[in-house]
């Protein structure tokens, strides 16, 4: 069965707070990080965008850089991270069946 287009949605908005929460950076951390690679936002849209999870990959790619990202490791189980929570447990290194 097809995994909806919402649980991949969910899962990169998971991975991208999971390495934010990872490294201690706030959403407002976030944009000044963002400020120092010349992209400019503010706080507002940025948690919007994250809210949403539908942004393009570039800024998927720019926050990792950003945050200091160097190697990504995508969860094998895409529907268990792309639950809500999901980010939590991302950040912990864990699945939402060992929490």
């Amino acid at each position: 069965m097809p995994i909806e287009e919402k649980v991949w949605e969910e899962m990169v908005k998971n991975i991208l707070r999971a390495e934010m929460m990872r490294r201690g950076v706030s959403f407002a951390g976030l944009v000044e990080r963002l400020a120092d690679h010349g992209i400019e936002d503010n706080e507002l849209n940025l948690r919007n965008k994250v809210s949403r999870g539908r942004f393009t990959a570039v800024f998927f790619i720019q926050c990792m850089q950003a945050l200091g990202v160097d190697l990504l490791q995508l969860p094998k189980d895409i529907e268990e991270r792309g639950r809500k929570g999901g980010a939590q447990k991302l950040a912990k290194g864990r699945s939402i069946a060992e929490a």
